[in-house]
C-alpha cells in the first residue's frame, strides 16, 4: 500500500494508470493468501500444538485489528483524482479492508477454540477417567485406592495446566490466557463436583480429604493464572467449586448454619446444598429443620 500511494499522477489513459488499483488489489490479496495457505500448511501443529496455535490465533487478531483502519489511513494518503480520472476516484471510494476483519476474526476463534476443545478432551481423560469411582468412594472412613487415585488425577490435571500456562503467557493477550486457563480449569472442577454429587454419604474422614484436595486445586491453578485479580472473572466454576470445599470443611450443622446465613454457600443451589446436608450428616431433628427451610427457597 505505501508503493501504491507513492505512486505519481499519470494520465487516466497511461498504463500506469492501473498500477494504483493493481497495488490495492494485490495487497488484499495477500491477506487472502495468508487466510488460506497458513492454515492449510500448518494444519497439523495448529490443531495439535498449543504454543502454534496460539501464534496463530495472536496473527490473526493483530491482522484484524489493523484491518479495521487501513483503509482509512491509506485512503487519504491517494493523491486527489483529477475529474476525468474515473479509476482514482474510485479507488478512494472503495480503499477499504474491514470488510476482512469478521474474516481474520473468525481465523483467530476458529483455531483457539478448537485447541480449547481438545484440551478439554484431554483433561477429561487425564482427570476423569482416574475418579470415575471417587463418588461411591466417599462413603468410606478410611482411605482407599480411589481417594489416592484422585490426588494423582488432580497432580496430572495441575501438570498439564503448567504445560499450557507455560506455553501460553509468554504469547496470548493477558485477558486472553486468563480466560482460556479459566475454561480449562473449570473443566477439572467439574470432574470433581461430578463426583461429589453423585456421593449419597459422605464420610468425615472423606470430608476433611475432599476438602483438602479442592484447596489444593484452588491454591495450584490459582498460581498459574498468576494474577492478583478475583479468578471468578475468569472461571465460572470457581465460585462454586470453592463453596463445596469450605462446606465439607464444616463438622457441625450449627456451623453450615452460620456460613449459609454469612452468604458462604452464595454460589451453591439450595436442592444441592440439601443433597450435601443429607450426604454428610445423619438424620436429626436440626437437620430436618435445616433442610425444611431450604425447601422453602425457589
Amino acid at each position: 500500500m505505501d508503493e501504491a500511494v507513492e505512486v505519481t499522477s499519470t494520465s487516466p489513459d497511461s498504463v500506469l494508470s492501473l498500477l494504483r488499483p493493481t497495488l490495492y488489489r494485490t495487497s488484499r490479496e495477500m491477506l487472502g493468501l495468508f487466510r488460506a495457505i497458513i492454515p492449510a500448511s500448518h494444519g497439523k501443529e495448529v490443531a495439535h500444538v498449543p504454543r502454534t496455535a496460539a501464534v496463530l490465533h495472536n496473527d490473526a487478531v493483530f491482522l484484524a485489528h489493523h484491518c479495521l483502519t487501513l483503509g482509512l489511513e491509506y485512503k487519504e494518503k491517494f493523491p486527489t483524482a483529477d475529474e476525468d480520472d474515473a479509476r482514482g476516484k474510485l479507488l478512494k471510494q472503495t480503499c477499504i479492508f474491514v470488510d476482512m476483519v469478521p474474516l481474520f476474526r473468525e481465523l483467530a476463534d476458529t483455531c483457539l477454540g478448537d485447541m480449547m476443545e481438545l484440551q478439554k478432551h484431554q483433561l477429561a481423560e487425564i482427570v476423569g477417567s482416574r475418579i470415575t469411582y471417587f463418588g461411591p468412594a466417599l462413603q468410606s472412613d478410611e482411605s482407599l485406592h480411589e481417594w489416592s487415585e484422585a490426588e494423582t488425577a488432580l497432580a496430572a490435571g495441575i501438570y498439564h495446566l503448567r504445560h499450557l500456562a507455560q506455553a501460553w503467557k509468554p504469547i496470548l493477550a493477558p485477558s486472553v490466557f486468563l480466560r482460556s486457563m479459566g475454561y480449562l480449569a473449570d473443566v477439572v472442577f467439574t470432574l470433581y463436583l461430578d463426583q461429589v454429587a453423585i456421593a449419597t454419604d459422605i464420610s468425615p474422614s472423606a470430608c476433611q480429604f475432599t476438602s483438602a484436595l479442592f484447596h489444593k486445586a484452588t491454591v495450584d491453578i490459582a498460581g498459574l493464572l498468576g494474577t492478583p485479580q478475583d479468578p471468578t472473572k475468569f472461571s465460572m466454576e470457581w465460585g462454586h467449586f470453592e463453596a463445596v470445599s469450605k462446606f465439607l470443611e464444616l463438622n457441625h450443622l450449627s456451623q453450615v448454619e452460620q456460613a449459609l446465613s454469612s452468604g458462604v454457600f452464595q454460589n451453591l443451589g439450595s436442592q444441592e446444598l440439601a443433597k450435601l446436608i443429607q450426604a454428610t450428616f445423619g438424620d436429626s431433628p436440626q437437620r430436618r429443620g435445616l433442610l425444611n427451610g431450604l425447601a422453602s427457597v425457589v
